[in-house]
């Protein structure tokens, strides 16, 4: 009976720690909750809200038996804002929103941090050359990626990219001048392009325009050598790296 009831309490304490929100955990809300209270920062705005609204970004501040402390990510309030910004910025920067901590339970859900530079990694599963009447490769490549991410819709980020990588193309009688009907082969290349990927939750997928070089290209004399392909992509990240910490709403 007592290895149930340590099992029982190891197995909540585990759930507590890897489930519960942290402070500095960045949050949103999916329904309005009531305000408790409310602290000015800087104490000289006197415009609250009477609910803290859903779908605002904001930061754990404090946790405690009974309440959540909210810090708003600041809206942008400069002179070019938009309306909307300038009012939301009135009511939420500088303030810390206290709510109960029941009704946050109820409603808080993460977000994952978005890094505005990463890098990744990216095979293209096919490649359009106008050369010939958009002719169509699909040969094996794969390629590193440094991604900036331009602007991000709630799970949608629109990421600009450019890469580098090693693949391969098939020379034949038909594309490269130095190639005999008998001698077709496949000869490594490098890519270099550039393109935009659209990311949503963990598909991604993109579209790319580059060029391919090969070695030896005085032999082969390959048609495509340094010449324009568009592509379309599918990919994922390996690793991150970030620039700065997730500063406004947006």
């Amino acid at each position: 009976m007592k290895k149930n009831y340590l099992f029982l309490l190891l197995l909540s304490l585990i759930t507590t720690f890897s489930f519960a929100q942290k402070e500095g955990d960045l949050i949103t809300l999916k329904a309005y909750c009531k305000v408790l209270s409310v602290e000015n920062i800087r104490g000289n705005d006197s415009i609250t809200n009477n609910f803290l609204e859903p779908y605002i970004k904001f930061l754990v501040n404090n946790i405690s038996a009974d309440t959540i402390a909210l810090k708003a990510l600041n809206f942008d309030d400069g002179e070019k804002a938009s309306i909307y910004s300038q009012d939301k910025a009135k009511i939420y920067n500088n303030k810390i929103y206290y709510i109960s901590k029941s009704e946050f339970d109820k409603s808080a859900t993460i977000i994952e941090k978005k890094e505005r530079l990463s890098v990744g990694l990216l095979t293209l599963p096919f490649k359009a050359r106008p050369q010939d009447d958009f002719s169509f490769d699909t040969e094996f490549n794969l390629s590193t990626t440094l991604n900036w991410n331009a602007r991000s819709i709630y799970d949608a980020h629109i990421n600009l990219q450019i890469g580098a990588g090693i693949g391969s193309v098939n020379l034949n009688a038909s594309n490269a001048a130095g190639i005999t009907d008998l001698k077709a082969q496949d000869v490594a290349c490098l890519n270099l392009f550039s393109g935009v990927m659209i990311e949503y939750k963990k598909v991604q997928a993109g579209l790319y325009i580059g060029v391919d070089q090969i070695n030896n290209q005085s032999q082969y004399r390959w048609n495509h050598n340094g010449k324009i392909w568009f592509g379309f992509g599918i990919g994922f990240n390996v690793f991150s790296i970030s620039l700065g910490k997730e500063k406004e709403n947006n």
